[in-house]
């Protein structure tokens, strides 16, 4: 990147408005209401708003300056400060959250080229030194409005549009070809399961080698080579799998099931054999590896029902004792063979797309780095 003479304010820029933050008390959701989007909702440079909430419509429409337009800027000031997405046709009249910042450009280009340049590291960096906070990192409006951007040439912007559009079109790519496989397992095991008014019943401590709860905090640092998993690593997942996607052995081999039950549904992932787990995970392990896809697909298909067993406060507590006695059909060992044959290169696509993703994220990371300006310090 070429250098440049001075650093600009955020709201100095031409033709910029720092608008505001949105939502400050959105009520009780309205499944028939106005999308909200939050700071959860925004990850990786996108909008991820298959699980957006509703506001009523009295609340969105006491907020009109943060009703949303295509092509705004939205940039995250509670958690993960800094994350910033831009806005599309379909959230046309959406509104945002107290967590999340909208900023509106005149020019299309300069909204493209501020998402760029808040995800490098000198952006980023400056962002954590702005913010306050230390359990919930928060950046302030007032000094966002202060963020210190460069502006190449609009010939160097566009290539970094080109650079990064390009990876994060891959990017996308392959997380359809990730999320399509697991529905296609999900959906197989459906077809499967057409049969299971004629398997023995059965509990699920039968058919499991073991299952254990967590009964420890994870540790601020985790030591050895086994990695800690914690509840929320989980929950997070955006595909069942947790702990896996980097390893460098087969796709197809899964470890022990890991279970989270949340609001009413029951969350499962494959892991690691070495995974260590905290407190609310409950940890099953299959008698053979050919019935851990079967297992994950099980408790996939019977999230909501599971779910009441679990015990606690807003039902997050989830006994060994009590999962190893609810009742499960299971398939003869022609079946399990069948379907772990085929969940295999299922899942060994999604793994492998993922990993993909992993060196695509690190090319991201790499390239964001040349767009660092090489001129003056930036402004504290």
């Amino acid at each position: 990147m070429s250098e440049f003479p001075q650093w600009v304010a955020l709201a100095e820029l031409p033709g910029v408005e720092v608008v505001g933050y949105g939502i400050n008390r959105p009520g009780r959701f309205d499944p028939e209401g106005i999308p909200m989007l939050r700071a959860g909702d925004i990850a990786d440079g996108r909008i991820e708003s298959s699980e957006v909430v509703r506001v009523k419509h009295e609340v969105a429409e006491a907020h009109p300056r943060t009703r949303l337009r295509s092509g705004d800027l939205l940039i995250v000031l509670v958690g993960r400060i800094g994350e910033a997405a831009l806005t599309g046709p379909d959230h046309e009249d959406w509104n945002v959250a107290r967590t999340v910042a909208l900023v509106r450009c005149a020019d299309p280009r300069l909204a493209q080229w501020l998402r760029i340049w808040l995800a490098t590291p000198t952006a980023r960096a400056w962002c954590e030194t702005q913010a306050a906070g230390t359990v919930q990192r928060t950046l302030g409006l007032r000094s966002l409005r202060h963020l210190p951007v460069a502006l190449p040439s609009l010939a160097d912007q566009d290539r970094a549009l080109r650079v990064i559009s390009a990876i994060e079109s891959r990017a996308r790519i392959n997380d359809r070809i990730a999320r399509t496989a697991v529905a296609l397992g999900d959906a197989y095991f459906g077809v499967f399961v057409t049969d299971g008014q004629h398997w023995p019943r059965m509990t699920f401590g039968d058919v499991v080698g073991g299952a254990w709860t967590g009964t420890a905090a994870r540790p601020a640092v985790a030591s050895g080579d086994e990695g800690w998993v914690a509840p929320a690593d989980v929950l997070r997942a955006p595909l069942p799998y947790v702990g896996i996607t980097d390893s460098s052995g087969p796709p197809g081999v899964p470890g022990p099931i890991l279970v989270v039950p949340k609001a009413g549904q029951v969350h499962a992932a494959v892991s690691r054999s070495s995974v260590k787990v905290s407190r609310g995970v409950l940890v099953l392990d299959p008698q053979q590896m050919r019935d851990a896809w079967w297992l994950l697909h099980e408790i996939r298909s019977r999230s909501t029902e599971l779910s009441q067993l679990a015990q606690g406060t807003a039902g997050r507590e989830l006994s060994a004792r009590a999962f190893s006695q609810a009742t499960v059909a299971w398939p003869p060992e022609d079946v399990l063979v069948q379907f772990a044959g085929l969940a295999n290169r299922l899942h060994g696509r999604s793994l492998a797309a993922q990993r993909e993703n992993r060196v695509l994220h690190a090319l991201r990371s790499r390239f964001l780095r040349t767009l660092e300006p090489a001129a003056a310090p930036i402004p504290a």
